[in-house]
């Protein structure tokens, strides 16, 4: 194979680390201060390559200034602003990868023609070319709009023409997907769900926390009769605390995932099966693959099925809270142990709760009437 030619080229850093009993390395940077473009063990000081000098243009190409004026310039000020900052990782996480897609599509277009009511055309076919994954697509139709509205009021765009668009998801209310006794039996009994996984939802459905809390809560939250903690998400604006009482169901289930093996210094209530604790990502994806493996999903009454969902049993607790015989608890006790708003709580019993006690009674009323009818002929 023919040697590579090697090429001089100015401002390009090299520098030269002797250690005892370690081979010399030559660490070529793209210049002084800039990003290490190779690494070159043992020899004379190198001399730089085709194949660097490629490198070092593709460094210069991102280290390039992004002028403000174009949408790569205000999302370079978005993610720099107190807004991103304040936002959780994981949601800096999903929307740092729909940011990601604008910037590839968008970076160079500037800011004044996104005053033209004719882009809205441009998004709507960028959605429509992402319709194969419609929840990602709408995600980063959102956060295009987010980021047009940060421009808007900061006087760098007087309209946001994405704002509005439709959603090519059809964001089906899931509030009568809920897990079934037969649900749980399916999962703790199916060769493809680890005893990892049977935890987690074993944890949702004694508490009813979110994922982020589910995974986050440790053993210095848990006190002798209750769980206190602060969600992790915000409810109406608020970030709430979850305070629940442990009762006996849940202290047996908590004696139980106490004799997990764990790595030393992993606090978590819930471990992996390697003792660690889990990572959002590394929850929903093995979450996701086990739902599939036992086939959990609902259908609707157009017949289209749709998996569930380890959300969905956050629904099944709370209809057990509202229902439980002799508890009657408000919407505003309801929210303290579950972390969520009263307005949250009444919308969720109109729809679990208060649409099924009408359907019943009407139920009944016919009855009766059918009854009363049969007397007088």
């Amino acid at each position: 194979m023919a040697a590579k030619r090697q090429i001089g080229v100015e401002g390009v850093h090299i520098v030269t680390s002797r250690k005892p009993g370690k081979p010399v390395r030559h660490y070529i940077y793209a210049w002084r201060g800039g990003p290490r473009i190779r690494t070159v063990e043992g020899g004379e000081k190198p001399t730089i390559t085709q194949d660097d000098v490629k490198a070092i243009a593709a460094a210069l190409e991102a280290a390039r200034p992004v002028p403000k004026d174009t949408i790569g310039g205000l999302a370079m000020a978005y993610r720099s602003s107190p807004e991103w900052k304040a936002l959780e990782a994981s949601t800096r996480d999903t929307w740092g990868r729909a940011l990601d897609k604008i910037e590839k599509k968008w970076t160079d277009v500037p800011l004044r023609l996104w005053c033209d009511p004719r882009m809205v055309t441009q998004v709507v076919k960028w959605r429509d070319a992402m319709a194969e994954t419609p929840r990602a697509a709408d995600i980063a139709v959102a956060q295009l709009a987010r980021l047009l509205e940060f421009g808007r009021l900061r006087g760098q765009l007087t309209v946001n023409i994405a704002a509005g668009i439709p959603t090519l998801y059809r964001s089906a209310q899931r509030a009568e997907i809920i897990w079934t006794d037969a649900d749980f039996a399916t999962w703790n009994s199916h060769d493809k769900v680890n005893q990892a996984l049977r935890d987690v939802a074993a944890l949702a459905a004694h508490t009813g926390l979110r994922r982020a809390d589910l995974i986050g809560l440790t053993w210095a939250e848990i006190g002798d009769v209750a769980i206190s903690r602060i969600a992790r998400k915000k409810s109406r604006g608020k970030r709430r605390r979850v305070v629940m009482p442990i009762l006996p169901t849940l202290q047996q289930l908590l004696h139980d995932l106490r004799a997990r093996k764990r790595k030393p210094g992993v606090e978590t209530v819930l471990v992996t099966s390697h003792g660690t604790a889990w990572s959002g990502n590394g929850l929903s994806g093995a979450f996701g693959k086990a739902i599939r493996e036992t086939d959990l999903h609902h259908v609707d009454g157009d017949g289209e099925k749709r998996w569930k969902h380890l959300h969905d049993i956050r629904g099944t607790y709370a209809t057990k809270l509202m229902t439980a015989p002799g508890l009657n608890l408000t919407d505003k006790e309801i929210g303290n142990l579950m972390g969520w708003s009263p307005e949250q709580v009444a919308e969720i019993r109109a729809h679990y709760v208060d649409d099924a006690a009408i359907v019943v009674a009407l139920g009944e009323r016919l009855a009766q009437a059918a009854v009363k009818r049969s007397v007088k002929r």
